[in-house]
């Protein structure tokens, strides 16, 4: 495959139209190929594409970002590189967190279960 396709397809992708044909399969299960199994590698490169779209707008209607991520595909390309990197750093940082044993006097929880007793 050459760039220029997979550079089409990019730009299918991040559409309008394809971007609510993606957030409306997500949200109501629409099927949005005639195959339903046994995608070809056409099909799931364009799924990507529409899922990094929808991750990057969503980030932009949160207000994480500004739209300006948007106006060529390197800054999507970085973008998508940084916030894997924030989220395996942040990752790490809970995994440390939860793994340091509570300290002495501070309130901890734990569950137990117990068999209810048989009556004879």
């Amino acid at each position: 495959m050459t760039s220029d396709f997979l550079s089409v397809l990019r730009k299918l992708a991040k559409t309008d139209y394809y971007q609510s044909m993606y957030a409306s399969a997500k949200e109501l299960g629409l099927q949005l190929f005639d195959n339903s199994t046994d995608l070809t590698k056409v099909q799931l490169w364009f799924l990507s594409y529409m899922s990094m779209y929808n991750s990057i707008n969503m980030d932009i209607a949160l207000g994480e970002i500004s739209d300006r991520v948007l106006e060529n595909e390197v800054y999507e390309d970085a973008y998508m590189v940084y916030k894997k990197k924030q989220f395996t750093k942040d990752m790490k940082t809970h995994k440390q967190q939860n793994a340091v044993a509570p300290e002495k006097g501070s309130p901890s929880s734990s569950w137990v279960f117990k068999r209810a007793k048989q009556t004879p």
